[in-house]
């Protein structure tokens, strides 16, 4: 099985600042994925847009790899996890548009997809992952 840690970041700013996310998929204890990018800066960015990106990142990878294993897509988010679980209402905002394609790209890819929140303090990888990106572009990130 896999397990998928994603997390976003907008800084130094949110909304508004630049949104980056971080993304690291493991299969039982091996780490066989890593990707960070820059999504945006400005009007139109957020940490929901960032949080999404990290998911779309997932779902894009996992479906160019071709493989059909099961995956659970961990994230610090609430507001992922559950809009994603059918838990939470969307109601619109910079995310939507994100939203809607992580949703459409869920349909059909897994035999199994899971979704669980976790506290932050266990998404560390992904986490730094998002925030080394911002700082490798010069965005200081403070919480």
């Amino acid at each position: 099985m896999l397990r998928a840690y994603i997390d976003g970041a907008c800084a130094p700013k949110n909304p508004g600042g630049t949104a980056a996310y971080g993304l690291a998929v493991y299969e039982s204890d091996k780490q066989i994925y890593t990707k960070a990018a820059i999504v945006g800066k400005g009007k139109g960015m957020s940490n929901n847009v960032a949080e999404y990106s990290s998911l779309i990142a997932f779902l894009e990878w996992y479906k160019a790899s071709g493989n059909g294993r099961e995956a659970t897509v961990l994230s610090d988010s609430q507001l992922v996890i559950n809009q994603m679980q059918g838990k939470w209402r969307v109601h619109g905002g910079m995310y939507l548009a994100y939203y809607e394609k992580a949703s459409e790209m869920v349909c059909g890819i897994f035999d199994k997809l899971q979704f669980k929140w976790i506290p932050r303090e266990q998404n560390w990888e992904a986490d730094r992952l998002a925030e080394d990106i911002l700082r490798a572009h010069g965005i200081e990130v403070e919480y």
